[in-house]
């Protein structure tokens, strides 16, 4: 998993600190989020909305190359202070630290927007089988655990639940402290323009989850188009799915294309959502970053889609219902597969 990464393993402390409480069965439903030194409230804020397990990377730039110094060492004592402090940080909340460099050894400045592989640590270190894949940032959240208690079987399967977010319309100087707390409510807002189905990369309520649908919708239903940049809150079982690629330095997007190409089928839930401000940035990306990261994406896209064409070609499933999104994605990618000789002739 940590073959691309840069981490250096005695820069990672695993369970830094551990909560307090512990599951009371390995059926619950652990929220995996990543952050850094400026998002440390909204994990306090996460904590006490959610009240549940939480698995947590904090990436803490070191000041240097190396551990151990002063500023990175204040950060440290603040977050211990108020980890102990915060009944529900320690309670729920197992924090995993990531001492990020600041500088390398020749003294080149490194920005801190690694964030693949803290989404594999966050997801590896939780404790249960079932794990929601949810930003620091999020302010609301319906009651995921009994959802996913609810789909289960679709999860044990191979299945992933999509969790429709919510946000605010880009404005100057939103108001953001105040939201709908149920599907009817939340249909009357956005009618009223006041919020809307938030898919970043596209405009609010025309993104794959599809308001349309969830708007009508009783029970799950599939991604109506699924898109590659499509990165939305979703709940899995923590194994068995391929992990986020960490040649990316910030694309979620590419953790759930693997995962649908793989076979997974993408179930909105019909009921529930999270609510964030709608202000957050897509990524955390500069924009020469962005433009490197679309190049790497493309060549990742077309190398998975050979992989998996390869393996169920192999494995005698390629016409199967299991390989359907790489019949339908990967022509997107390659054209016709048999033409690109990338899989062998079907007997």
């Amino acid at each position: 998993m940590f073959s691309k990464s840069i981490i250096r393993m005695d820069h990672f402390r695993p369970r830094w600190f551990s909560a307090s409480d512990s599951p009371a069965t390995d059926d619950e439903v652990t929220l995996a989020t990543i952050l850094n030194m400026d998002q440390w409230p909204h994990l306090a804020h996460l904590a006490e909305v959610w009240q549940g397990p939480i698995s947590a990377v904090l990436q803490v730039p070191t000041g240097g190359s190396e551990l151990g110094s002063g500023a990175m060492l204040e950060n440290l004592s603040k977050i211990r202070l108020e980890y102990k402090k915060d009944p529900f940080l320690a309670r729920h909340v197992d924090l995993h630290l990531i001492a990020r460099p600041s500088r390398s050894d020749n003294g080149q400045s490194i920005v801190d927007v690694d964030r693949q592989d803290a989404r594999n640590l966050a997801r590896l270190f939780s404790r249960t089988k079932y794990v929601a894949h949810v930003p620091v940032t999020a302010l609301w959240m319906t009651d995921l655990a009994s959802s996913a208690r609810q789909f289960a079987d679709r999860m044990d399967r191979g299945d992933v639940l999509i969790v429709p977010t919510f946000g605010f319309p880009r404005t100057h100087d939103p108001v953001v402290d105040v939201w709908p707390t149920s599907k009817q409510e939340m249909t009357e807002w956005v009618d009223r323009a006041r919020m809307g189905l938030l898919d970043y990369h596209w405009h609010l309520n025309d993104g794959p989850t599809s308001y349309a649908h969830w708007r009508e919708a009783t029970e799950p239903y599939l991604v109506p188009k699924y898109d590659f940049h499509y990165s939305p809150v979703y709940i899995a079982t923590r194994d068995g799915h391929p992990w986020c690629d960490e040649r990316f330095a910030d694309e979620p997007s590419a953790c759930l294309y693997s995962i649908y190409l793989s076979g997974a089928n993408l179930w909105v839930l019909p009921e529930d959502y999270i609510v964030r401000t709608g202000q957050e940035p897509e990524n955390h990306l500069s924009a020469d970053e962005r433009t490197r990261q679309v190049k790497i994406y493309k060549n990742y896209r077309i190398e998975q889609c050979v992989f998996y064409a390869r393996q169920y070609d192999q494995s005698g499933l390629f016409n199967e219902e299991r390989a359907k999104h790489v019949h339908e994605e990967c022509a997107k990618e390659l054209g016709n597969l048999r033409r690109e000789k990338m899989i062998g002739p079907q007997h």
